[in-house]
């Protein structure tokens, strides 16, 4: 059997094969970009591991990293594999009281960030690491893995941690096999890194031996001009990125040609969405992945797989579904109900602190809370998730149905639609929109629009027109605040 390698190990060994390679550029909002080379990434990782150390970090030990987008960021989560603790990203825009409610279920034995009110390494601080050793300290296997925290919409915050050891054999990392990953690749990665999606496609293409660009902040117009200067060969975006980069004016004419996989993932993706994009780059190239941060079972399906299928978002992988109503009976193909599933030998995945398990069902199928259902040949279909939707008068609508109409309209930046209190009919819909533009886009066009597309029932009872609406650095809207800021 092939020697097992770390995160650590990896990066020492592909250092010493291409030392001067750029591994990792972050383009900066000024225009300029900051780079490091492997023998660069992978010695100023091995300083901060050994300061690490020093701090009391061993396997098993949570070290926080909370840091916007930036190389630092990318060095700080390299150390902690290496002094064999587990990386726990955490945003630098969360509020200080939701950021230390996080800490408080982690008790992380390090923190790396630039917070005056927190006992922290900063980033000036890795800069003055020169009294500490270049090379690769001894340090365990990390196990867990990773801890990401989530709820931050819902206003109460809990950790997932990934259970295990962090090492397989090189180039066998079974998620970059599936992600179809190659060592030569470039991955732009425009998200925020606390989130699971940028932070685990970032870390699995660099123990493939792949190289990372990422940015300080998503803009569309400078990613195509990022596209075209850095030539990435892989992207990974979620639905609101793609809306934006398909609005950029003349994003036809701009050379793509260099993507030959952009992966989607974190949300519904508008029909018309999919389609522009699969025009854009190729029916072959645009891949949607269905997984969560739990590891609770994955889908995959490709550009050319879904025109056959539209709306799916794959067949299982290594994953068993269930489909059930409120009273846990399975429902036949066609019927939405509130997806389980079963993912590998049914043995969890995942751990949370701050919360309690996951409901199961059966022989270990678990649901994260979305709702959708299955064709005759086992292709999924997602509806919406269980908290978003919106009953009305005794009838189910599931906002992203109605969002991704509302959004298709040129007009519209983004769009959230949300259940407010209504003395007859329990919930009404209601619509609030963030247009592109400053001014003039009309509400009466946006219902004619839904009253051509959705049946009655389905249209919003109001249009609010708002200046923008709450996203977090993922690209997901903070509904619970929407709807609270609204009556509940």
């Amino acid at each position: 059997m092939s020697e097992l390698l770390t995160a650590g190990t990896a990066a020492q060994l592909f250092a010493s094969r291409a030392p001067e390679e750029v591994v990792v550029i972050c383009a900066r909002e000024d225009g300029g970009a900051d780079t490091l080379t492997r023998r660069q990434f992978d010695t100023w990782a091995n300083r901060l591991a050994h300061r690490l150390l020093e701090a009391g970090v061993r396997p098993g030990d949570f070290v926080a990293v909370i840091l916007p987008n930036c190389v630092e960021h990318l060095v700080a989560t390299l150390a902690a594999y290496k002094a064999g603790g587990t990386p726990m990203p955490v945003s630098v825009s969360m509020p200080p009281e939701e950021r230390d409610g996080l800490l408080a279920l982690a008790t992380p034995r390090c923190i790396i960030g630039d917070m005056d009110d927190l006992d922290a390494i900063s980033r000036a601080d890795m800069q003055a690491l020169g009294t500490y050793p270049d090379t690769p300290p001894e340090a365990g296997v990390p196990n867990p893995i990773k801890a990401l925290g989530s709820g931050g919409s819902t206003g109460k915050p809990k950790l997932i941690v990934t259970p295990g050891p962090f090492q397989f054999p090189e180039g066998e990392h079974p998620t970059a096999k599936l992600l179809r990953f190659e060592p030569g690749d470039l991955l732009y990665s425009p998200g925020p890194l606390y989130h699971n999606g940028p932070f685990f496609f970032t870390q699995v293409m660099l123990f493939h031996g792949g190289r990372i660009l990422i940015n300080e902040r998503f803009r569309a117009a400078h990613m195509l001009d990022l596209i075209e200067e850095y030539r990435p060969t892989a992207l990974n975006l979620v639905p609101t990125m793609m809306q934006r980069l398909l609005r950029e004016p003349g994003v036809e004419s701009r050379d793509l040609s260099s993507v030959r996989l952009l992966w989607h993932y974190a949300a519904a993706c508008p029909d018309w969405a999919k389609r522009g994009c699969i025009g854009l780059f190729g029916a072959e190239k645009v891949l949607e992945l269905w997984a969560a941060t739990e590891a609770t079972g994955i889908t995959v399906i490709d550009g050319v797989e879904w025109l056959e299928h539209p709306g799916s978002v794959g067949r299982g992988v290594l994953t068993e579904f269930r489909v059930v109503d409120e009273n846990r009976k399975a429902l036949p193909p066609g019927e939405v109900g509130e997806i389980f599933s079963r993912f590998g030998d049914g043995t969890p995945a995942y751990q949370y602190l701050g919360a309690k398990q996951l409901e199961t069902v059966g022989d270990g199928f678990v649901s994260v809370g979305d709702l959708g259902y299955l064709d005759e040949e086992g292709y999924l279909y997602l509806a919406d998730r269980r908290t978003d939707m919106i009953i009305s008068g005794g009838a189910n609508i599931f906002p992203a149905e109605v969002e991704a109409v509302i959004s298709s309209h040129p007009g519209v930046q983004d769009v959230a639609v949300v259940g407010l209190k209504d003395d007859d009919l329990g919930r009404r819909v209601h619509a609030i929109v963030e247009p592109r533009e400053a001014a003039g886009l009309d509400a009466a066009e946006l219902e004619a629009l839904c009253l051509k597309e959705l049946t009655r029932y389905k249209v919003p009872r109001a249009f609010e027109i708002v200046n923008s609406l709450p996203r977090n650095e993922a690209g997901k809207i903070r509904r619970l605040a929407l709807r609270e800021e609204r009556g509940g």
